[in-house]
């Protein structure tokens, strides 16, 4: 009784901001890379309007020289919805960007922690806006989870607490030359990683006893070969 409440309540909410922000034709009225993201992360539209949000996104992006403006709300679902709705690529070129505001710009200044704000230290070395400015808070961390996610595929399925069974999905990219994430769950460690060589993209995966994985490879074609499984203790 409970999940056709809330089942019924999620059609009501879906309708009601489609009519108060989006078009008969699928124009969002809030031109942001948050909202555009917000909107195709928790599926607020019709599928046939998500065509046109996610290419939307796309261009917010391109007139920002392909640089993030989003904050707390916008930025842990950014990357992931590039990533599964075709722009696996501009997930990438955000996570390497170098300059204000991006993690790399971070990590050249010295970043050990994870800031608060995208420029809590200038590159003069000093302090940014002294309000709400910490250097040691997660925020923009949830970078990590898409690395997890979609950089090496590893995701939990709702049908399969614990971690019994997976489905692994990695997006490898180019951009960067190779991947590799570990994580320890209810069921065990799982591996996943990927490196390019040359023409040629590898992969690794290890499973735990008496775990399964769905093997998802968006890229294999009719070249794809599978080596031999093996098993070890740990």
């Amino acid at each position: 009784e409970a999940a056709k409440e809330y089942h019924q309540l999620s059609i009501e909410v879906k309708e009601a901001f489609c009519e108060e922000f989006v078009s008969p034709r699928g124009r969002l009225a809030v031109d942001t890379q948050t909202a555009y993201t917000l909107v195709l992360f928790m599926d607020l539209v019709p599928e046939k309007y998500k065509g046109r949000m996610i290419e939307a996104l796309r261009a917010n992006l391109e007139k920002n020289k392909y640089y993030l403006k989003t904050g707390f709300v916008g930025t842990p679902y950014l990357c992931r919805v590039l990533s599964e709705n075709g722009y696996n690529d501009l997930a990438y070129r955000l996570l390497l960007n170098e300059e204000f505001p991006s993690w790399l710009y971070e990590v050249k200044l010295g970043a050990t922690t994870i800031w608060e704000r995208w420029n809590s230290l200038l590159p003069n070395g000093k302090f940014g806006e002294l309000g709400m400015n910490s250097l040691n808070h997660y925020t923009y961390g949830s970078i990590v989870e898409w690395m997890y996610r979609n950089m090496c595929g590893i995701n939990p399925l709702e049908e399969y607490p614990g971690f019994r069974r997976i489905r692994l999905a990695p997006q490898p990219d180019k951009q960067l030359q190779y991947a590799k994430a570990a994580v320890y769950t209810a069921a065990g460690l799982y591996e996943s990683g990927w490196k390019y060589e040359g023409n040629r993209l590898h992969y690794t995966f290890s499973i735990p006893f008496h775990a399964q994985a769905d093997l998802v490879l968006t890229n294999a074609d009719s070249n794809t070969k599978i080596g031999r499984a093996s098993c070890r203790e740990r």
